[in-house]
Order: C-alpha cells, then sequence, then structure tokens
C-alpha cells in the first residue's frame, strides 16, 4: 500500500461523488420537507460545515504526514480509547453502508427492473464495487477520475435544458420559510458534508499529502455549488410541489421536454445515479476493510472482503422496509448520531494532539 500514489484531481473525483450518490436521491426529499422555498440556502449551510470539517482534516494531515489515522488515533488517544471510538466509526460505516446499497437497491428496483427480486439486485449492485477494491485504491482513484467530470458535466447539461420553464416567482419571498425551517433543513446535508471526513483515511496516499484541506474544500465546493443549482430548479420549476414528490431529481428530469435527437432523458439519470452510486459505495466498503485490516494488524485487507460483502448483503436485506422509513430515518436520527462521529472525532484527535503535543 505505501506504494499506492493518488492524485489531487482523483481524490476530489472520489469524494465528489462519495457524499453526492445517494444525495442525489434524498437530500431534495429532506430538505423540501422543511424548506421549499428556500431549499438553496440548505445548500450554502452544506458548504459552510463541509468547509469546516476540511479545515479540521488540513489540520491533522499537517501534523502527522504520512501516518494513518488508525495509528496515530491510539497514539494521541491512548491505545484503549483509541480502538474504541475506531471500532464505533467502523459500526457506523458498515450500518450507512447498508443504507447506501440499499437506496441504490430500491431505486433500481423500482425505476428498472420492477420484476427482479430484491436479494439479486443487492448482490449484482455490489459485486462490480467489490471487484474494485479488491484491485486497489489505485483503480478506485482511476474509477473516480474517469467518471467525474462526465457526470458531472451532463448534471449541468439536463438543467440547462430546463431555463425555458423557470420561474423566479417561485423562489419567492426570500427565506420565506423561515430562518427556523432553514436551519432545520440542513441538519441532514451537514451530515452527509461530514463524510469528507474519509480524506484522513486517504491523505498517506495522496501525492500531495499537504494540499488534503485544499482537496477537500474543492470537493466541499464543488458539491455545495451542484446542490445549490439543483435546489434552485427543484424550487423554480416545481414551486410548492416539490414537498410531495417522491424523488425531485428523476421527476424534473421526466420533465424535459422532448427534441428531436432525445425523447426521453430519464435514462441519463439512471446513468449517473447508477455510476455516482457505485463510486460511493466501493469508497465506503475500502474505508471499512482497510481500517479493519489496520485494527486487527493485518497486512492486507482482501480476506476481508468475503465476509464483509456476505454482512453487508444481510445487513441490507433486513435494515430497511420501505423508502418513506429510509426518509423518516435520514430526517430524524442520522443526522443526530453522525454529525458528533463525524465531526467531532477529528477535531477530537487535533485538539488532545495540540494539548499533549503529538505529532
Amino acid at each position: 500500500m505505501r506504494n499506492v500514489k493518488i492524485s489531487g484531481g482523483q481524490l476530489i473525483g472520489m469524494m465528489f461523488w462519495t457524499i453526492m450518490g445517494t444525495a442525489l436521491i434524498s437530500l431534495p426529499v429532506l430538505i423540501g420537507i422543511h424548506a421549499p422555498r428556500d431549499a438553496w440556502a440548505a445548500a450554502v449551510i452544506f458548504t459552510i460545515g463541509g468547509t469546516g470539517l476540511g479545515l479540521i482534516i488540513g489540520g491533522l494531515v499537517n501534523r502527522f504526514p504520512g501516518k494513518d489515522f488508525v495509528v496515530y488515533v491510539q497514539e494521541v488517544l491512548g491505545l484503549w480509547i483509541g480502538k474504541l471510538l475506531i471500532i464505533v466509526f467502523l459500526a457506523w460505516l458498515l450500518h450507512t453502508s447498508g443504507l447506501v446499497l440499499w437506496q441504490i437497491a430500491s431505486f433500481t428496483h423500482i425505476s428498472l427492473l420492477p420484476n427482479t427480486p430484491f436479494l439479486p439486485i443487492l448482490a449484482i449492485l455490489v459485486l462490480p464495487a467489490a471487484y474494485v477494491v479488491i484491485g486497489g485504491l489505485e483503480n478506485l482513484a482511476r474509477c473516480g477520475q474517469v467518471i467525474f467530470l462526465p457526470t458531472f458535466i451532463l448534471l449541468f447539461v439536463l438543467f440547462f435544458l430546463l431555463i425555458p420553464d423557470v420561474n423566479l416567482q417561485n423562489l419567492l419571498p426570500v427565506f420565506g420559510d423561515g430562518i427556523p425551517n432553514i436551519l432545520r433543513s440542513s441538519i441532514t446535508p451537514i451530515a452527509l458534508a461530514g463524510e469528507i471526513m474519509f480524506v484522513v483515511f486517504l491523505a498517506p496516499y495522496i501525492r500531495e499529502v499537504r494540499k488534503a484541506a485544499k482537496y477537500s474544500v474543492i470537493t466541499i465546493s464543488l458539491i455545495g455549488f451542484g446542490g445549490l443549482v439543483n435546489e434552485f430548479f427543484y424550487t423554480a420549476v416545481f414551486g410548492q410541489l416539490r414537498q410531495h414528490l417522491a424523488n425531485p431529481f428523476y421527476a424534473i428530469i421526466r420533465y424535459i421536454k422532448p427534441t428531436a435527437f432525445i425523447e426521453r432523458y430519464d435514462i441519463l439519470f439512471v446513468t449517473i445515479n447508477l455510476f455516482g452510486n457505485f463510486i460511493k459505495l466501493s469508497v465506503f466498503i475500502y474505508i471499512f476493510v482497510f481500517c479493519l485490516a489496520q485494527l486487527l494488524g493485518m497486512k492486507s485487507y482482501r480476506p476481508l472482503m468475503a465476509p464483509t460483502i456476505i454482512a453487508l448483503l444481510l445487513l441490507t436485506n433486513y435494515s430497511v422496509k420501505s423508502p418513506n422509513e429510509l426518509i423518516f430515518y435520514f430526517d430524524t436520527v442520522f443526522p443526530f448520531y453522525t454529525i458528533p462521529l463525524l465531526y467531532g472525532f477529528p477535531l477530537l484527535v487535533l485538539i488532545v494532539a495540540k494539548i499533549r503535543k503529538v505529532s
């Protein structure tokens, strides 16, 4: 692993879809419940929260350049406390990976394969991700780099086609939903921005490791800009009706009028969604097996792949019962243990390292 090196562009490509993947499906619904007219403000707050965490990450990486997070956490916090917090993080990661896989599979089941049993869909989605992870970080980084630019451009091309349907009156009055509702709508986006914390695990393998904070902030800024554009169009096109849409992105893509070249654009959304979430799921699995291998003192994470995939499939198949249940969970439970973990964990390590002068 020490010979593996990834570029800043590859890191941005991976982390963009690691955060944006399922957010493309769930966040518009969650934000629209609380602040349909001022949904754009949630993207701004997301960017602020993610940027703050990116700076914390930069502080950690610059203090421990070339060191693995799992190793220096135990040096800073002590062996047992460090191991305990890593185990808590791994439990969160495995559970959240199951939610990610269920969300991708549910969308695939509803939109593409309604007559196919759910478990085979889970297997079809997780096996390519597992294959890439077995190939190593460099393969995963190249996939993220190749997928990032075409999908990013395609997203904005699709929104460009919606400009004739924009009604700016739907955005008025500004802050009409009220500050409390805007802040409430921003809680889950802030939690998802916390996934930029994964950079601390990848930092030792970045060519220019001291630019980790810069790459993190660039990634968050790109996602925040994309979210701002997304929320603007959802509200400007649908207005208050967006509160009643189960999948605003899918609905708005189907709203695009046919052209002489393409009659249905929804297949483009399906393509973006599958490619983006392929990267997200791959990164989640990679971080999990990589951290677990380090915690167990193993030289390679590959022997852990088979039991991890089996555990993930079983967990996913029985963890969620319906899309509405998942949305309710993301809105009411997920942020309130994700934010303390993903923001508090690296911040605690940085503060204690400075107090104890460990580097």
